[in-house]
């Protein structure tokens, strides 16, 4: 099967007359019943306010018209006595096994054989390899057990002709939707082709933006940085103005953070608050609270951390010399005092 993108099965798909009558088979039924329901629950949608059963009856009269005459698109009057009654003969000659006869469908196969009065029962494969065995041979060297017992009566041929009928219905029932629905089928190509050609452009430029980032990278794998600047965004060295502006030719050293070396005045500030500061000053028991700013040394770390515990320890509460005492003249003695002045017996 040829196999075609969505725009141009919006453009074809009510061309129903266009398709040979042999490929008119079981599926091809089922494809249109499909089809009509989309098409019916769609127009009940878009335009709520219209009668579509009146519209279908006034399809199936118009039609019933159009039958009669032989005037139908897509389907003669002689078509339906030959196809059903008489079958339609095919040629053997393009084809070199029953397996490819099978790919013409149940009903093809079934109006060959009936063409030749052959029995047309049986399942696909049967009927393929019935006709197939006539490939070759006159009808007189046949064998007779794969002819019909009797010709189809006229019971036989009505059916046949009410089913080409009814097939020929659905199709006047897709065209009248498919009419009713015009606008709406050509603003969807619309859209779909505004949106393809969208996608088309993005594409384009996606592909034009690759080319030219692959060209910018090879252009710059290995960039010229003699004095060894820091990269900036776009993977350049950095103006030597700006470099020398944020004092990056100056490093600080810091002996708490293990002799690790900043670049920078901005760095060197903002790495008292970071991760590799304060562990170093964790491992050496002591705070990293904001009497150590700029604090880089051992050494000055640690004097200065014992110059605050003796600090805290001079402004430390001492109950002895700090606590108040009055005795019976209403003199104010500390602790010590008191207890001295008691064990006297002076009070």
């Amino acid at each position: 099967l040829e196999k075609i993108d969505y725009i141009n099965y919006l453009t074809v798909f009510d061309r129903l007359y266009e398709i040979p009558k042999e490929k008119k088979t079981t599926q091809y039924r089922e494809y249109l019943h499909v089809l009509l329901d989309y098409l019916y629950s769609y127009a009940e949608r878009v335009k709520p306010l219209l009668d579509l059963g009146e519209e279908l009856d006034t399809v199936n009269k118009d039609f019933s018209e159009q039958w009669e005459g032989g005037r139908f698109p897509g389907w003669p009057k002689e078509t339906g006595g030959a196809l059903a009654a008489m079958g339609a003969h095919l040629d053997l000659s393009a084809f070199s096994s029953s397996e490819e006869l099978m790919s013409l469908g149940l009903d093809r196969l079934k109006s060959a054989l009936m063409a030749l009065g052959l029995k047309c029962g049986g399942t696909l494969e049967e009927r393929a390899q019935r006709l197939f065995k006539t490939k070759g041979i006159s009808v007189e060297e046949l064998d007779p057990s794969l002819f019909a017992k009797s010709k189809p009566g006229k019971v036989t041929k009505g059916r046949e002709t009410e089913k080409i009928r009814e097939l020929a219905m659905l199709e006047a029932q897709v065209y009248r939707l498919t009419e009713i629905l015009s606008e709406q089928r050509s603003s969807t190509k619309e859209n779909v082709q505004r949106k393809q050609a969208r996608r088309d452009g993005e594409e384009e430029e996606d592909e034009e933006a690759s080319a030219s980032e692959s060209e910018d990278e090879g252009d710059d794998e290995v960039p010229y940085n003699p004095k060894n600047l820091p990269l900036g965004w776009d993977g350049k060295p950095i103006p030597y103005w700006l470099y020398k502006l944020h004092g990056l030719n100056i490093s600080y050293n810091c002996e708490i953070c293990g002799n690790f070396t900043y670049k920078g005045p901005k760095a060197f500030q903002r790495h008292f608050a970071e991760w590799r500061h304060a562990h170093g000053m964790r491992c050496l028991g002591i705070p990293n609270t904001a009497h150590f700013a700029n604090v880089t040394q051992i050494e000055d770390a640690l004097k200065l951390w014992d110059k605050l515990k003796a600090q805290k320890s001079s402004e430390r509460w001492m109950s002895e010399q700090e606590e108040e005492y009055e005795d019976s003249q209403g003199n104010v003695v500390n602790r010590k005092t008191f207890d001295d002045l008691k064990r006297q017996g002076l009070l």
